[in-house]
């Protein structure tokens, strides 16, 4: 059973329209530059992913600072969604990367921050059966 759940349709597929159900979330969408060759200001799917991960995981981080003591450190989350060949079948397939940079902890904290909110997200719980991660951390 869900406890949230979110629909957003699409038409056009790379070069169209999102919308969520209720149209509070409204988009187009088209593909990048590097896979259509045309210069664009729209938005396309690896953004959206990326966006949406990097969101999660930081929620997932807050609870992981909360419980070390540590919730006043400061830090932002990179998400990088990665588009790549599938040699396997000719297509695509997609990869992530996590970079936390946080600012004022030790190296050895924010690994293992990185590592428990890696745990916790409810995106890289989705990934670690399908699309692989790297999750790294960085301080500043």
């Amino acid at each position: 059973m869900s406890i949230y759940e979110a629909k957003v349709f699409n038409t056009g597929g790379r070069g169209g329209e999102v919308h969520s159900e209720d149209n509070s979330f409204k988009m187009n969408v088209k593909q990048p530059r590097e896979m259509s060759g045309e210069d664009t200001n729209e938005s396309n799917p690896e953004q959206l992913f990326a966006a949406a991960y990097s969101a999660c995981y930081n929620s997932a981080l807050d609870g992981v600072l909360k419980k070390a003591g540590a919730d006043d450190v400061k830090r932002t989350v990179i998400a990088t969604a990665k588009l790549q060949k599938d040699e396997s079948d000719g297509g695509f397939k997609l990869a992530a990367e996590i970079e936390v940079e946080f600012e004022g902890v030790e190296q050895s904290d924010a690994d293992q921050y990185v590592q428990d909110a890696h745990k916790a997200c409810p995106y890289s719980k989705m990934t670690q059966n399908g699309i692989p991660v790297d999750v790294k951390a960085t301080v500043k």
